[in-house]
């Protein structure tokens, strides 16, 4: 039984305190001598350095806590699902089972694009032509108890005309729109309209007040392959964009109409820091400004595509479920957990009930919300809040630096410095330096991937009425509003607001990390149907029992990440004993398994028995005979550090 007089400080009266120092000296005992701040470090492709561990010292000399700058998050957050059907009539069946099943709100792609179709232009996502679609695509939906959020991009101008047309004088939820012109131009290289009348817009948007109408689509740029830093920098210099070219009487309704997209990736307590950062460096953002930075920056966290798989794609929800943890916990207002198999095939209602349930798991039975500020006092997350907020403020300096972002685009800068980011991400994957399991480790070697690895996205023209609205660009909402509400179609009005210039610089593109593995596994099931069997690769261990087993167990992972049907063995005693019970003919590939110590004696008879037309593979890589090995007969070596890419595509590509 307890003692009610017992305090906590009796409690740990009865512990010795352990100072750093101490720490210190077990861990440089432990490491015979080494320096662990280097030894342990970790250094990240995304440019954070973390060590082994943080103590209370280390927070002593933080600016947000030496300031007393709170960072306030939300008491909990909204879930924001997907809805991702064509057909007005279907989305809408698609909204009311995901209210039902209890989404907070609903993200709603309407993507306008009047350079492609017969008919002067196109629409994709849901395909919303007119008032009348826009009708059937919320009835029933309560605006007054569901938010919405339209991934309308540079065409988010018409959707606002539109949505007002239809809301009348309600008292609904003020609706989200992803309007960020500046990303636009990041994936297009050009405006998507002339700047003096995109500056006009900008300002126009600014007098919605019912609506959140300025947008920062950091999200786009984490799936282009750019670090946490440079996603959370690039994000803060488009909401500075914003604010510059607005008026100074409108800058502080800019700021409140202001909101991030931003990513929730795989890294975990660095992507709850960088949440945490991003309210730090927005308030340092407004004080610049001159503006309240007491008002509060509405996040919008969506689960990572970059990281997401086609190649054991189960896997891509345990990967969601830890994304939208960090995103929770960094304090986002509004998450998005994207179903496991949006990007190939169409999403069922299993995969959109998993995702919607992660965010029910995380409020309901891990009681994440139910913590006020949860990021709030760990040692290490302060000191990674501190560090990602330092170094993302040095990109947001780089970029203002050039003039701001569209003079760092013109200049080339932003496209360089993400480019240089997804470089060094695909090397890190090709050479498992980061492990996308499932795809470049531990493969589902039993599965066969679809023939066509991307899902397409139903597309229609843009349609067009006899109506010939005359729209004032001065007044270009309420006039698109009126338009629409006598029957015209974003056909109609679509070049008032959005008529892309010509291409000056290089466009930044989204992509998917695992593509390239799945285009060589795919490239495997091609072989293997054309001639009629798979590709077949014979393990052969031969010699010290601890060595031959692991580079076995490492060959048997290497090799199936290309999609090969690997064939081993516990191993022989001799390579005449391989021969014997394999014999010449079943493989296409052969793979010794030993020692560096043994390969000299083992090379010379594993060339001689099984080199003829058959692809011979060394385990691991003995630096001092490469050349000699080579020239017994050995065609490629398979080790830690390699590039799977380059070696698998070779080893392929020699089997045809």
């Amino acid at each position: 039984m307890s003692d009610p007089e017992t305090s906590t400080s009796d409690l740990f009266s009865e512990f010795e305190p352990t100072s750093t120092e101490d720490w210190e000296n077990v861990l440089t005992r432990d490491l015979k001598g080494a320096d662990y701040k280097k030894k342990l470090k970790w250094d990240s492709i995304e440019g954070i350095e973390v060590l082994p561990f943080y103590r209370k010292e280390d927070l002593e000399n933080l600016p947000h806590l030496a300031d007393g700058v709170e960072i306030e998050t939300p008491a909990e957050w909204e879930f924001c699902e997907v809805i991702d059907r064509a057909a007005p009539s279907e989305a809408n069946k698609e909204a009311k089972r995901a209210v039902e099943s209890g989404a907070d709100s609903l993200w709603l792609t309407i993507q306008i694009d009047p350079d492609e179709g017969i008919l002067g232009g196109d629409i994709s996502g849901t395909h919303v032509q007119n008032l009348d679609d826009l009708k059937t695509l919320l009835d029933g939906i309560d605006l007054e108890k569901t938010g919405v959020v339209f991934n309308s991009g540079a065409g988010s101008v018409g959707l606002i005309g539109l949505l007002k047309a239809f809301l009348q004088d309600s008292d609904a939820i003020p609706p989200s729109f992803l309007f960020d012109p500046f990303t636009y131009m990041a994936g297009h290289g050009r405006l998507p309209l002339p700047e003096d009348k995109m500056n006009s817009i900008i300002g126009q948007m600014v007098d919605e007040s019912g609506f959140r109408t300025l947008a920062a689509d950091g999200a786009f740029y984490h799936n282009c392959g750019a670090t946490i830093i440079q996603e959370l920098g690039i994000a803060l210099s488009i909401g500075s964009e914003f604010l510059a070219r607005v008026p100074d009487n409108k800058r502080e309704q800019a700021a409140k109409q202001f909101w991030m997209h931003l990513s929730a990736g795989s890294l975990y307590f660095p992507e709850i820091a960088k949440f945490r950062a991003a309210r730090l460096l927005w308030m340092r953002v407004l004080d610049a400004y001159d503006i309240d930075s007491n008002i509060p920056l509405t996040i919008h966290a969506s689960t990572s595509t970059w990281n997401k798989a086609i190649a054991d794609p189960h896997n891509n929800m345990l990967r969601a479920t830890t994304e939208a943890t960090s995103a929770a916990v960094g304090g986002a207002n509004r998450i998005t957990v994207h179903p496991y198999n949006v990007h190939f095939e169409e999403t069922d209602e299993f995969s959109r009930r998993i995702a919607r349930n992660v965010s029910h798991i995380l409020n309901e039975e891990a009681h994440v919300s139910a913590v006020e500020n949860p990021g709030d006092g760990s040692y290490y997350v302060e000191v990674l809040t501190d560090e990602i907020a330092k170094k993302a403020w040095e990109v947001f300096k780089l970029i203002e630096k050039q003039g701001g972002f569209q003079k760092a685009l013109e200049g080339k800068i932003i496209q360089g410095e993400v480019g240089r980011s997804r470089k060094m991400k695909e090397q890190a994957l090709a050479t498992r330096e980061l492990v996308m399991t499932g795809v470049n480790h531990y493969p589902d070697a039993g599965q066969d991937l679809p023939l066509d690895l991307y899902q397409s996205t139903p597309v229609d023209s843009l349609h067009q009425s006899d109506a010939e609205p005359e729209i004032d660009s001065d007044q270009i909402i309420e006039s698109l509003s009126n338009a629409f509400s006598e029957q015209a179609t974003i056909g109609d009005v679509v070049n008032s607001f959005l008529t892309p210039q010509k291409q000056l610089y290089p466009a930044l593109k989204t992509y998917r990390a695992a593509k390239p593995f799945e285009e060589m596994r795919l490239r495997t099931q091609q072989i293997a149907e054309s001639r009629g069997q798979k590709i077949k690769a014979q393990l052969i261990p031969v010699g010290n029992k601890k060595m031959r087993k692991a580079r076995a167990t490492f060959s048997q992972n290497y090799l199936e990440c290309a999609g090969f049907y690997v064939d081993s063995h516990p191993g022989f005693d001799s390579i005449k004993d391989a021969v014997n019970e394999t014999g010449f003919d079943n493989a296409d590939i052969y793979v010794l398994c030993g020692s560096d110590d043994e390969y000299p004696d083992l090379i010379p008879e594993f060339c001689s028995e099984f080199g003829d037309d058959s692809i011979l593979v060394l385990a691991g890589y003995p630096k001092d005979n490469i050349d000699e090995f080579k020239k017994a007969g050995i065609d490629f070596f398979i080790y830690s550090g390699s590039n799977m890419l380059d070696t698998l595509g070779e080893i392929q590509e020699k089997v045809v």
